[in-house]
């Protein structure tokens, strides 16, 4: 189960083949802001697994697609550059304010991910036995291009960068914005398979 309505993490694992539903968490991810972003995308991230988990427990047998789930995986992303945090833009002006910024430079995109896993495949007839976790944040460095502000305003306009942490999208338009990567490459759309593929093994799950 991805605790998330993200459609960018929905994609990744649906490439990657591995079975999923989603469910959107529900939190105010307002109660979560701070200066650290690692350790708000931490926070951010088993939050949203948490809260997917009680919902499954008081609603499963209405809302829940599925006759079995192994776990329980939140995630949450943010850019940081020049030791700010950006989330999704507010609009497009503050967005464009960003690129300027950002046009020849570097930054961080972090994210924060939780897998929650029991002993035994959840049964709706029973009550949810997710309680373990294995938790990680994992950081990956972008590198942009030199970009003119007529360019800016085109990408900006295309509506893809206020749907995104950082104002940019790596399976999108602003894949032609990004000269570089050091890291992982699908932690910066939001969900690191390298990592996922080892917590599963070693949750025990298929």
């Amino acid at each position: 189960m991805l605790a998330s309505a993200s459609k960018a993490r929905h994609g990744l694992l649906e490439k990657a083949a591995i079975p999923h539903c989603l469910m959107a968490s529900g939190i105010d991810e307002e109660r979560f802001q701070g200066s650290d972003a690692l350790k708000m995308v931490e926070m951010l991230a088993i939050a949203k697994a948490n809260a997917v988990a009680s919902k499954l427990a008081s609603k499963a047998q209405q809302i829940f697609p599925y006759k079995k789930i192994t776990s329980i995986l939140g995630c949450d992303s943010v850019f940081l550059f020049e030791n700010e945090i950006y989330g999704k833009p507010r609009d497009a002006n503050e967005a464009i304010e960003r690129w300027e910024r950002m046009s020849s430079n570097s930054g961080f995109l972090i994210t924060g991910h939780a897998l929650l896993f029991g002993s035994s495949a959840f049964n709706c007839q029973t009550e949810i036995p997710f309680n373990r976790a294995l938790q990680k944040v994992i950081s990956t460095r972008v590198e942009f291009v030199d970009l003119s502000h007529a360019q800016i305003e085109k990408y900006v306009s295309t509506g893809e960068p206020l749907e995104c942490a950082g104002g940019f999208a790596l399976e999108g338009k602003g894949a032609m914005l990004i000269s570089s990567i050091c890291g992982c490459y699908s932690n910066v759309i939001g969900l690191s398979l390298p990592w996922l593929r080892k917590a599963f093994l070693k949750a025990g799950l298929e």
